[in-house]
């Protein structure tokens, strides 16, 4: 039946991908067809549409599937427009801001993790470099967390580094703690212990971070990964807040960091983190 529909997608991909229904037949065609020319050739008839398809809440649906059907021409497709004349300034974040955007630049960071897509790493480090906006945007946010989590290793250490530097800023911000708590979960040992001293440094923002949804694991990690003289620390600035933490659902879980084994309380250093933070873009 698949192979059936396939002359009558041909010339009409990006109208029926703005349709509701013509858009899940589209993304259905891409996983029937076996041929991967047909499948890039279907894939093609979305050039000059990525921008539209971006802020349209059926179309991206469809550029998805591309990218993750049609490896890699899909994605270079993708990213050329990104990158290219056709977008506004920044576009890489441009897209990470959008509301259906963010999924695209999503799908586009675990494809260049793992294909040969040209110009990929260029898109990655635009977004780096608007990390610290980004981290903090209500979707943009979103791609931070999925970047610390499926991106190449460089640009994931090179976003762990903006996270270290602005760690107070984004700590005391509703998204940027997602954030900041994906980087412990995410990082290598060296950059986890790093990150921990720095939110060490600034004063009470452990304790805020324990206290809430979305930093409190970032604290945990912070106290399960931190030994030594650096352990006490977070002890002692977390006992200035104890009243409070022993008030709030999150601040007891963190407060079950901090004690000894053997207890019948001690935290699990291998609890399972939430695949995003926040919820799911």
């Amino acid at each position: 039946p698949a192979a059936r529909k396939i002359p009558q997608f041909a010339g009409h991909v990006w109208r029926l991908a703005r349709d509701p229904q013509g858009c899940r037949d589209v993304q259905h065609a891409f996983d029937a067809i076996g041929d991967e020319y047909i499948r890039a050739a279907l894939a093609s008839e979305l050039r000059g549409h990525i921008w539209e398809a971006v802020r349209c809440p059926h179309a991206n649906h469809v550029v998805q599937k591309a990218i993750v059907s049609v490896t890699p021409q899909g994605a270079q497709l993708v990213v050329e427009e990104i990158l290219g004349d056709g977008f506004p300034a920044g576009g890489a974040s441009q897209a990470a801001r959008h509301r259906y955007g963010c999924r695209i630049v999503e799908r586009l960071i675990e494809q260049i993790e793992h294909c040969p897509v040209k110009r990929g790493h260029e898109l990655l480090k635009d977004l780096v470099a608007d990390a610290l906006a980004l981290s903090k945007h209500p979707y943009g946010n979103y791609v931070m967390q999925h970047l610390l989590e499926h991106g190449p290793h460089e640009h994931r250490r090179r976003l762990v580094r903006v996270i270290e530097r602005h760690a107070k800023l984004l700590g005391s911000d509703a998204y940027g703690r997602a954030v900041v708590s994906k980087a412990m979960v995410h990082a290598d040992r060296a950059d986890q212990v790093a990150l921990a001293r720095a939110l060490l440094r600034e004063t009470g923002l452990l304790g805020n971070l324990a206290r809430t949804r979305h930093g409190h694991v970032a604290a945990k990690f912070a106290v399960q990964t931190l030994d030594g003289a650096d352990r006490e620390e977070a002890r002692r600035q977390l006992s200035h807040d104890l009243p409070l933490l022993r008030a709030s659902r999150y601040g007891r879980i963190v407060l079950a960091c901090l004690v000894p084994q053997g207890k019948g309380q001690a935290c699990c250093a291998n609890d399972a983190a939430p695949s995003e933070i926040v919820g799911g873009a």
